[in-house]
């Protein structure tokens, strides 16, 4: 539950109690928008671009600590957040993670192109870290020096309950909706890179975040799916805020096919904070009244669009509930003549395989 008592201590009554609203409408929206979590039997997996989150050279105005409330209402809907545009400034970020409350940790790489970071989110009390983080380089070979990303891939091994997996969050460079070629060699190199170590391990990865695919049939999603990964008909969602671009993405590469997804979807949350037309004028007083050039900065219903994408953000959250109880397949398979799903270690426990157990 995040920490709500600092709005004890917000001065103006009106900011006070217009929080309080947004939240209560916030938290219902995700009551009917999200499935509920399960303790016992799965997940929620979500990916979020948060635009320039502590970021200064662009943002019009600093993020609001209203603003800040409403993100963390939205991260604490799901389990594991990963988590795009953490700027070198951390601060907005931290603030979060305090409002998230004692349960939740992060793990936050430095930054990389643009300055910035990429993170992941989670609740400890589902999901564990396996112990293995690092930020992806690609080799060189004989023949080829390659280039290198623009910002950093991640990837961490996480667990919950019987469910181990490799998550890798990325940002994929974008440079110009008139040239796909350097969007789609980043998304090519990752996927591929991934797809070798798959083969290898045996394990299943799963390969999210910010991939600038402008919708699921260009050649930016070919270069992601023809190195097999999928990603699940419920996931192909546009997640652009202001236009209908599937920037954001969930693809999965397993050995045997034992991820199951229970859920998935887009959250809207512009239809319960930061409302278009309904509250434009709430929070007009709050825009900026001058440009960065210090020219007089407009004020209108579109500039409020744009304004509440630095409060917030432009991209919607891309969400999956995973399975992650495969209980009664793992006891089916310990049967004679089958394969178990897990070989465990006679004098340790810990699994000798490196698939889902």
């Amino acid at each position: 539950m995040v920490q709500y008592s600092g709005i004890r201590h917000f001065k103006d009554p009106g900011t006070r109690d217009r929080t309080i609203d947004r939240l209560l409408a916030l938290r219902a929206g995700i009551t009917r928008d999200i499935s509920p979590k399960n303790e016992q039997v799965s997940f929620h997996l979500a990916s979020w671009n948060i635009r320039d989150f502590g970021g200064h050279r662009l943002n019009p105005s600093p993020r609001s600590p209203e603003s800040l409330l409403y993100i963390a209402e939205v991260i604490s809907a799901f389990d594991l957040v990963a988590v795009q545009e953490v700027n070198e400034d951390m601060t907005d970020f931290r603030t979060v993670m305090r409002l998230l409350g004692p349960h939740w940790n992060y793990i936050v790489t430095d930054q990389s192109g643009n300055m910035e970071r990429l993170a992941f989110v989670y609740d400890t009390r589902k999901i564990s870290f396996r112990h293995i983080a690092g930020e992806i380089v690609l080799p060189k070979t004989k023949d080829m020096n390659p280039d290198q990303f623009n910002r950093t891939p991640f990837m961490v091994a996480f667990q919950a309950g019987w469910f181990k997996f490799n998550i890798c969050t990325v940002h994929i460079y974008y440079g110009s909706a008139k040239n796909l070629a350097p969007r789609k060699r980043e998304i090519a190199d990752i996927a591929n890179f991934f797809s070798k170590r798959q083969k290898k391990d045996g394990e299943t990865y799963i390969l999210l975040g910010d991939f600038n695919i402008l919708n699921p049939e260009d050649a930016t999603m070919d270069a992601l799916l023809g190195n097999g990964f999928t990603v699940p008909k419920e996931l192909r969602k546009p997640t652009a805020l202001a236009s209908a671009h599937y920037y954001d993405q969930i693809a999965l590469r397993e050995s045997e096919k034992v991820v199951q997804i229970e859920k998935a979807g887009c959250f809207h949350w512009q239809e319960y904070v930061f409302r278009d037309e309904v509250d434009y004028a709430t929070y007009k007083p709050f825009m900026p009244t001058k440009t960065t050039n210090g020219k007089p900065a407009k004020a209108d219903l579109a500039t409020y669009k744009k304004w509440r994408t630095w409060q917030m953000s432009d991209h919607l959250p891309l969400w999956a509930e995973i399975r992650m109880d495969f209980t009664e397949s793992y006891l089916q398979s310990l049967k004679t003549g089958k394969t178990p799903l897990a070989d465990f270690g006679a004098e340790t426990g810990e699994s000798t395989k490196g698939t889902d157990e």
